[in-house]
């Protein structure tokens, strides 16, 4: 229970950073999504179960806060944590190598599902050669960097070390 409420906290904290420092220094439209890769790391962690179900409720509340529409961004990134979990056990989780390029093409994923989404169900449609090119590829690699930064501290929080002075490990339950 303490680990989903300080996940929580982190998503949230995620989508402030994202909402407010990432729109503010990064002039291109390509901005980096904390919550994507969360959700890519905790389920290559956690399994195809627990990714999903953390995947869904990172989407909605991202979903409430801002999209237009209720779900994309919840499908997207329930099917990339289950995804995820299902990686994650067939590879080493303690090698960095895995989840950055996991995470890269996690982020290619989601954004054409997301494309496929807009496109299919408002019917704003972006060509999706301009959309790779310019938007896809550039948060592909911003989230390969953020990666690199966040997997080791969610890889050592998610095996039982010591944070905030609590002791617990993920691995003894089951969801």
């Amino acid at each position: 229970m303490v680990f989903y409420l300080v996940v929580g906290l982190g998503f949230v904290l995620a989508l402030l950073i994202e909402g407010s420092i990432f729109s503010f220094f990064i002039v291109e439209k390509a901005l980096p999504d904390l919550v994507l890769v969360m959700t890519i790391s905790l389920g290559f962690l956690l399994g195809e179960r627990r990714g999903a179900f953390l995947g869904l409720c990172a989407g909605l509340f991202q979903d409430v806060i801002f999209g237009s529409v209720l779900g994309f961004f919840a499908l997207a990134k329930m099917l990339l944590g289950y995804g995820a979990g299902l990686l994650g056990r067939e590879l080493y989780q303690e090698q960095l190598l895995a989840p950055v390029l996991l995470v890269f093409v996690g982020t290619l994923a989601h954004e054409f599902v997301l494309s496929f989404l807009v496109s299919q169900f408002i019917g704003l449609g972006v060509p999706v050669e301009w959309s790779l090119g310019r938007l896809f590829i550039p948060k592909a690699f911003y989230n390969m960097g953020l990666t690199l930064l966040l997997y080791p501290l969610l890889f050592r929080f998610s095996r039982g070390s010591k944070f905030l002075g609590l002791r617990f490990s993920l691995r003894e339950r089951r969801f």
